[in-house]
C-alpha cells in the first residue's frame, strides 16, 4: 500500500519534469530514486503518527501539516493556505476590513510586524515596525504562519484581542489589548504648505491610482513647486499599481522595476508608457514600514528621477514575488517565484534601501506626521525648501 502511494505520487512528479523541460535520463534517474526514498520516509512518518499518535488523527490534517510545514520552511512569504486562509490576500486590497490595523510577516520564523496603519488599534496603541507578536490571546505564535496569525487578530468590530510583543531594546515582552474596528483605509491623504505639497500614501490599493492622480492635478493646478511624498508605514499592495504610480512620475520607457526568477516566465521588466503628471522636486518619506510596492516607487525614483530626495530611515526589505496556485480542494499554494530588483539592479529582498538622509524618531507614542514631533517631515520640508 506504502509503495503504490508513493508511485502514484511520483509519477505525477515525472510527469511534470517530462513535460517541464529536457531533462537527462541519469539526472532523470537519480532526481527519481531520491525522491522516492523522501517520500518513503514522509510516508513512514505518516503512518507512524497515525498508528500511534494518543488520539485518532484524519489524513487531511497530517497533509495540511505537512504542507505547511513544507512552504514555511521555503522563506517568511510562501505558505500553504487551506481554503478559508484564500479569503485572506484579497480582504486589504478592497480597502476595508474589520482587525485591529497591522501588517504582519514571519521575520526569522516569528510573527512580526511590518507597520501599524495610521489611525487604528494598533497605531493608536503604540504598536511599532518591528515588533515581535510572541503570543495572541495567550497563545504562542511560535510554528504560526502569518495567515494564521491575520486571522487571529481580525474580527467584529468591539472584540478585544491581547498581544504579547517583544521589542528591541524592550527586555520585558508588552501586552497590549486592543478592541478591534472596522478598518478604513484611505490610501492617499494630503495637505498644502504654502507653495509645497504633501501627499500620504498608506498603502497601494485599488483605488489608490485614480486618487493620487486627482491630487497631482490639483497641485498642479495650484502650481506648487514641490512635493513630499510620504511613504513611512506603507506595507505595500498591489504589483500593478505601484507600476501605474511610478509612471506618474516618470518619462516614457524608464525601467521602474524587474522581477527575476528561475523560470523565463518568471522574469519580466516594467517600463513607464505614460507622460508624467509630475515633473518638479520630490522628497520622498520613508521607514521600517516601508516595503514591498513602496519599495518599488522608492527604486524607480532613486534611480530615475533628477530632482529627487530621500529623508528617513531604512525601508523594509519585503522584495520577493508571490504567485497564489490553486489546489483541487479549494486550498492553494502561495509561492515565492521571482525577486523585485531596482532598475539599477539592486535587489530590495532582506536588504531594504537606505535614503539619502537618515533621521531617526524616538519616543515609545505614535508620531502624528506633519506634527511638531514629526522631524523627518520638518528635515524634508527644510529640504524641499533647498530644492525649489
Amino acid at each position: 500500500m506504502k509503495k503504490r502511494i508513493i508511485l502514484v505520487i511520483l509519477g505525477f512528479l515525472f510527469l511534470s519534469i517530462v513535460f517541464g523541460g529536457d531533462v537527462k535520463v541519469s539526472q532523470e534517474k537519480k532526481w527519481e530514486d531520491n525522491t522516492y526514498k523522501n517520500l518513503e520516509l514522509f510516508i513512514d512518518a505518516l503512518n507512524i503518527v497515525k498508528e500511534n499518535y494518543v488520539e485518532p488523527v484524519e489524513n487531511k490534517k497530517l497533509i495540511y501539516g505537512a504542507l505547511k510545514g513544507m512552504l514555511m520552511s521555503l522563506d517568511p512569504y510562501s505558505a500553504f493556505l487551506e481554503p478559508e486562509f484564500k479569503k485572506e490576500l484579497q480582504i486589504e486590497t478592497k480597502g476595508e476590513f474589520e482587525g485591529v490595523g497591522m501588517e504582519i510577516t514571519l521575520k526569522d520564523g516569528i510573527v512580526t510586524v511590518v507597520s501599524p496603519i495610521e489611525d487604528t488599534p494598533a497605531w493608536k496603541a503604540g504598536i511599532k515596525e518591528g515588533d515581535k507578536i510572541i503570543e495572541i490571546d495567550g497563545k504562542s505564535t511560535k510554528g504560526m504562519s502569518t495567515m494564521e496569525a491575520a486571522q487571529m487578530l481580525r474580527g467584529k468590530k468591539g472584540t478585544k484581542v491581547t498581544i504579547s510583543v517583544l521589542r528591541e531594546g524592550v527586555s520585558n515582552l508588552m501586552k497590549f489589548t486592543l478592541e478591534r474596528d472596522i478598518i478604513k483605509i484611505k490610501s492617499v491623504k494630503s495637505k498644502i504648505y504654502d507653495d509645497i505639497g504633501y501627499i500620504r500614501l498608506t498603502g497601494f490599493q485599488e483605488n489608490t491610482t485614480d486618487d493620487l492622480r486627482k491630487t497631482l492635478k490639483e497641485f498642479n493646478g495650484k502650481n506648487l513647486k514641490g512635493l513630499i511624498l510620504d511613504l513611512r508605514n506603507n506595507p505595500g499592495g498591489l504589483l500593478n499599481v505601484a507600476i501605474e504610480v511610478s509612471e506618474m512620475f516618470l518619462p516614457p520607457n524608464r525601467l521602474i522595476v524587474y522581477t527575476q526568477g528561475r523560470n523565463k516566465k518568471d522574469t519580466a521588466k516594467f517600463y513607464s508608457k505614460e507622460k508624467p503628471l509630475w515633473e518638479k522636486p520630490i522628497v520622498l518619506l520613508v521607514n521600517g514600514g516601508s516595503a514591498s510596492a513602496s519599495e518599488i516607487l522608492f527604486g524607480a525614483l532613486k534611480d530615475n528621477y533628477q530632482n529627487f530626495l530621500s529623508v528617513g530611515t531604512k525601508t523594509f526589505g519585503k522584495g520577493s514575488v508571490q504567485n497564489l496556485i490553486p489546489l483541487s480542494d479549494g486550498s492553494a499554494i502561495k509561492l515565492t517565484i521571482a525577486r523585485y530588483y531596482t532598475p539599477k539592479g539592486v535587489c530590495i529582498e532582506g536588504e531594504g534601501i537606505v535614503p539619502d538622509i537618515e533621521v531617526k524618531l524616538e519616543g515609545e507614542k505614535p508620531i502624528i506626521p506633519t506634527s511638531d514631533e514629526d522631524m523627518q517631515f520638518k528635515k524634508a520640508l527644510e529640504e524641499i525648501k533647498k530644492m525649489i
